[in-house]
């Protein structure tokens, strides 16, 4: 096989047209081999906010991959944790120049306002889900945030 059939270009066209996995082309002392690799995408399941919390399978670790536990923090007697639902960019205020939604110390209320966490150029606004005193901030403003990651502390009060 010369010329055109040990043309790389051509020999790609094969791997689309006939739908190959792999293709070894010989010729004399010369071999080519030309593997596609699957493109089906892995996500990993994330729980379902209320139904899911308490049983959240924890996927095995593969091979060569090192796994980085989040540091166990007890949660403190009457300290409600809010959660980032979405990994994204944290922020405190509306706006750069603007003040932040909350403060520690600050008395909120449910559905007030607590932070913004951009994903994919969209805002989305991370509201109270109880009443009470924000007592803890726990994400650093302007920096990533991860799915799960504990935003706020904020002690429950009726």
């Amino acid at each position: 096989m010369k010329g055109k059939c040990m043309d790389i270009e051509h020999l790609l066209e094969w791997l689309k047209k006939y739908g190959l996995t792999e293709l070894t082309v010989k010729d004399g002392k010369f071999q080519v081999t030309l593997k596609k690799e699957s493109q089906v995408a892995s996500f990993p399941r994330q729980p379902l906010l209320g139904i899911d919390e308490a049983v959240a399978p924890i996927a095995p670790a593969r091979e060569n991959e090192t796994t980085i536990a989040p540091a166990a923090v007890p949660e403190e007697a009457g300290l409600h944790e809010v959660k980032a639902p979405l990994v994204g960019t944290f922020y405190r205020s509306p706006a750069p120049d603007a003040e932040p939604f909350v403060e520690e110390g600050d008395r909120v209320e449910v559905n007030d306002k607590l932070c913004i966490v951009e994903a994919m150029k969209i805002m989305n606004e991370i509201e109270s889900p109880v009443r009470g005193v924000v007592r803890e901030v726990c994400a650093k403003n302007k920096t990533t945030v991860e799915f799960g990651q504990v935003l706020f502390r904020i002690e429950e009060q009726e």
